[in-house]
């Protein structure tokens, strides 16, 4: 099932986001990337408390058994600003129905015509997949790397 991340399960969310990047994304990144995205998530439970209850950025979980498998969140009404699936539920379609949901959410607005990611080079593939096409090479900003891209509605 995928709800809306309230603010009692944002611990739980932020642990499993931290947990996935440590294991897949951090590899590709360098020291100063690594920091960056550490320090963005201990910053993360006020900012994203504050964002989430101002409409700024919205959050889903997947949720099995009552425990969370996976975490999305867009901002700006069509970003995907964070995208992750706990290891032990990966090639499940968790991913891909959470996209899909959100998708139906961004939908509702006619006027947006397109969903942007800033992809990590571990994600790539599966945005491509989606059929999300880069819209630009790789990128880095403080030692984050990413790959801009974007799916027409």
């Amino acid at each position: 099932m995928i709800k809306e991340v309230g603010i009692d399960d944002l611990p739980q969310a932020i642990a499993l986001i931290n947990e996935v990047f440590a294991e897949f994304v951090a590899v590709d990144y360098p020291e100063q990337g690594r920091i960056t995205f550490e320090n963005y998530l201990k910053t993360k439970h006020d900012e994203l408390s504050s964002d989430l209850k101002s409409g700024h950025k919205k959050m889903w979980a997947y949720y099995q058994n009552g425990e969370i498998n996976g975490v999305v969140a867009i901002r700006d009404i069509s970003h995907i600003a964070l995208m992750f699936v706990d290891k032990r539920h990966h090639k499940k379609g968790i991913a891909r129905r959470m996209f899909n949901f959100i998708l139906e959410e961004i939908k509702q607005n006619k006027d947006v015509t397109q969903i942007t990611v800033s992809s990590s080079p571990y994600a790539v593939e599966f945005y491509e997949r989606l059929g999300f096409i880069k819209t630009d090479g790789q990128q880095e900003k403080n030692g984050m790397i990413y790959i801009p891209m974007k799916y027409q509605i």
